[in-house]
C-alpha cells in the first residue's frame, strides 16, 4: 500500500512540474533529429552530434604538420594544430 502511494506521489509532483522561461523544439542541422532546448540556437546541435564533435576535435594526428606553425600533430580532419586552430598563440594578433 506505501509504494502505490510513493509512486502515485512522485507522479503527481511531475505532472505539476512546468518548466520557467520558454521550451524551444528544434531540429537538429547535422543528423535532423528533434530535441527540446531553453535556448533559441542560431544554429541547433543534438547532444549526440555535439558529443561527436567534441571527440573528433580532440583526436590528433600526429603524422601531419601544422600548416601555421608547422609543428607536428593536428586536430583530425583539420590542417592546424590546438594552438593555431583555438588562437592560444601569445602575441598574435588575429
Amino acid at each position: 500500500m506505501s509504494t502505490r502511494r510513493e509512486v502515485l506521489f512522485m507522479v503527481s509532483i511531475f505532472r505539476r512540474w512546468k518548466p520557467k522561461g520558454q521550451m524551444y523544439s528544434l531540429k537538429c542541422f547535422q543528423c535532423g533529429s528533434g530535441f527540446l532546448s531553453s535556448f533559441n540556437l542560431e544554429a541547433p546541435i543534438c547532444g549526440k552530434c555535439l558529443q561527436r564533435a567534441k571527440s573528433l576535435d580532440s583526436t590528433i594526428d600526429y603524422e601531419n604538420p601544422c600548416s601555421r606553425c608547422g609543428k607536428k600533430g593536428v586536430i583530425y580532419g583539420k590542417e592546424m594544430c590546438h594552438t593555431c586552430y583555438f588562437g592560444f598563440q601569445k602575441g598574435d594578433d588575429v
